[in-house]
């Protein structure tokens, strides 16, 4: 490996440090979805959810487990969660009548549409005076990682990666937060 190769590991090896705050557990949220508490882990359950319907596949534990990055056991917890919150419904599997199958209701659905539009609207924010090749190529690279990550773990990547690209921004006025249609709040205690 080059000088300069090494040079843009230490780079990177400390720009991977400093957004670990984004994911710190001392950093858990809560989402204040208009009025109601609603955990980040049903985010992700959503999030699942939406992603395996988009797919056209049947969506279970497994994918939530996968998405969030933790066990089956708790990954079932998160849904059962969800489900108490009546983002999820649990049904019957088609494909194997021994696994439960996960539906988004018309909150949960909402919830994740919501949920989008924050994380994005957030980003355009912070990447407003970037030019969108500059975003594309983020983009672009970010998702290959991404992709090589999820080739080590067994999981597949969870929406193809694009050959090209068009950024067009969210919105252009700098923002500190995602506020647009939710406000991400510290978990109390």
């Amino acid at each position: 490996m080059t000088e300069r190769a090494l040079d843009g590991l230490d780079v990177l090896d400390d720009a991977l440090l400093r957004l670990r705050r984004l994911w710190s557990p001392s950093r858990q949220r809560l989402l204040d979805d208009d009025g109601l508490a609603v955990e980040m882990s049903s985010v992700l359950v959503v999030e699942a959810c939406a992603r395996g319907a988009a797919a056209g596949r049947e969506v279970s534990v497994v994918d939530v487990a996968s998405l969030a990055d933790v066990a089956p056991s708790t990954a079932s917890r998160l849904v059962d969660r969800a489900a108490s919150a009546g983002l999820v419904v649990r049904g019957t599997s088609r494909v194997d009548p021994r696994r439960t199958a996960l539906s988004l209701t018309g909150r949960g659905a909402g919830l994740q549409a919501r949920a989008y539009t924050a994380r994005t609207t957030w980003l355009a924010g912070q990447l407003h005076d970037w030019p969108g090749r500059d975003v594309e190529h983020l983009a672009r690279l970010l998702a290959r990682f991404a992709d090589g990550l999820s080739r080590l773990t067994g999981d597949q990547p969870s929406r193809p990666a694009p050959e090209s690209t068009t950024f067009t921004p969210l919105m252009r006025s700098h923002s500190a937060s995602p506020t647009s249609a939710m406000k991400l709040t510290a978990s109390p205690g």
